[in-house]
């Protein structure tokens, strides 16, 4: 019993030591919900959730960026979507501000077909000085056959495989 209890108080010693050790997460940044134009008529609002929601996630598990809540992203954003993702980054430096945030990530999709095709265009803005860090279009064909034109196909074969180029490239922008 003696030596059970000492396993686990070095156990929990250990694993406190290596969190400590973890690399600490970058900057704090907020996704925004990503304008939709019209050769992306077919695309729902989930698939555009999807897409804010997943990016997100992936650039928060690469410990560069803090990712902010989507949830409270989207309401603060809401009022202003086209604004915030137009040519001006004034919006986006506001939102970015009120949520507190270092960079704001904001984006169009100008293409989104359900046969296998997505075009996005994205910015890295930097709160502080109102400057984009980055400004770039990522486009993707289907990974492998479309056999449907369902958004979870769509997902896999197309969103995802451009999920990982954008936040490839701004992982690299920091």
């Amino acid at each position: 019993m003696k030596n059970i209890l000492t396993a686990i108080v070095i156990g929990i010693a250990l694993a406190g030591i290596s969190y400590a050790q973890a690399p600490a997460k970058g900057p704090k940044t907020a996704v925004v919900e990503f304008s939709v134009g019209s050769g992306a008529s077919s695309m729902n609002d989930q698939a555009k959730f999807g897409l804010q929601t997943q990016l997100s996630a992936r650039l928060n598990h690469t410990r560069k960026f803090d990712v902010y809540d989507t949830r409270h992203t989207r309401r603060a954003s809401q009022a202003d979507l086209a604004a915030i993702n137009g040519v001006s980054t004034a919006a986006a430096v506001k939102v970015g501000k009120q949520l507190g945030v270092a960079y704001v990530v904001t984006g169009n999709v100008v293409e989104y077909n359900t046969s296998g095709s997505a075009i996005v265009k994205v910015r890295l803005i930097e709160v502080a000085t109102g400057k984009v860090k980055y400004s770039g279009e990522f486009s993707q064909q289907a990974v492998s056959k479309m056999y449907g034109t369902g958004a979870p196909e769509m997902q896999a074969k197309v969103m995802k495989p451009l999920i990982d180029q954008v936040t490839d490239v701004l992982v690299a922008e920091l």
